[in-house]
């Protein structure tokens, strides 16, 4: 049987009692109690479950039956949030699986203090943003929009070309656009994780075409960036000015609208276009820098 691990992509920071948990691949925040911080924390690959069992006895003085019942439920709710990287099979003995109700049950007829029960809880809304721990890792965030939806925002504000031949920066043909749209994470289209928002100044000169896009992107989970994009269009039709959106920068979170747990960190943005599923998108890929 393999000794349970936590995943590679995890960023931690503590919390209260317990520990703030940040899975980079699924952009999810967890909130885990003492017990299912103590058990990830010794899921390195090296630690069986019985001493983890064991661990959990000495720490909160509950019988071997206990101390075991606790191990299997804690690796459950780690598995099922994705926090380790395979399941862990138990042994047949102990193959029926005891639900969370059940050892709450359990423990109050034992009379055993009912804090010891895992707990493994997803952060959302205004509480993630206080319970992710900034990343030290440099696996990028990954996010996306989908081009259609950025169409479908966008509002023309007027613009008039200059037309004074005596001026050197004549324009022949101009337009502004701003728009806003929902980002999410790969593989998951339908749960918005924040927005992403960007004007764009087009104008047309007997040299060509140019857009300079001022972008702004915010996420659920504190990150809160700004950049600009000076680009050469081919002409002004609007999914060719969004995807003129792709640029590769080097940004820094240097905004703080309530808790920001990446303020004052430095990132690589990669923007890019990409077609998934039939759905054409524009990714964003932030790979920190060390400091």
């Amino acid at each position: 049987m393999e000794n349970p691990r936590k995943t590679t992509t995890l960023a931690t920071a503590a919390g209260g009692d317990g520990l703030h948990v940040f899975e980079n691949h699924q952009q999810q925040a967890y909130a885990l109690n003492t017990t299912s911080a103590l058990v990830l924390q010794h899921c390195d690959g090296q630690t069986t479950p019985e001493q983890l069992a064991e661990l959990l006895r000495q720490n909160f003085d509950v019988s071997h039956a206990q101390a075991e019942q606790l191990t299997w439920l804690t690796l459950d709710e780690l598995g099922k949030a994705n926090l380790l990287e395979a399941e862990v099979a138990r042994p047949l003995q102990l193959s029926s699986k005891l639900t969370r109700r059940q050892m709450l049950t359990t423990f109050a007829t034992a009379g055993a203090a009912l804090a010891v029960v895992p707990m493994v809880a997803l952060v959302t809304g205004q509480a993630r943003a206080e319970a992710v721990p900034a990343t030290d890792t440099e696996e990028p965030m990954t996010y996306f929009l989908k081009v259609t939806d950025f169409i479908n925002s966008l509002i023309e504000i007027p613009a008039r070309p200059i037309r004074n031949p005596h001026i050197h920066n004549t324009t022949l043909d101009s337009k502004y656009f701003a728009g806003i749209a929902n980002i999410y994470i790969p593989g998951d289209g339908q749960h918005s994780v924040g927005r992403c928002s960007a004007s764009f100044l087009c104008y047309k000169t007997a040299q060509g075409f140019y857009t300079d896009i001022a972008n702004y992107l915010s996420v659920d989970n504190g990150l809160i960036v700004s950049w600009l994009t000076p680009t050469t269009l081919i002409n002004l039709e609007l999914d060719n000015i969004i995807i003129g959106m792709v640029t590769e920068c080097i940004v820094v979170a240097s905004t703080k609208i309530g808790v920001n747990p990446f303020y004052g960190e430095t990132f690589n943005l990669v923007v890019s276009s990409i077609t998934s599923g039939g759905v054409q998108q524009v990714q964003f890929d932030f790979t920190n820098l060390p400091g």
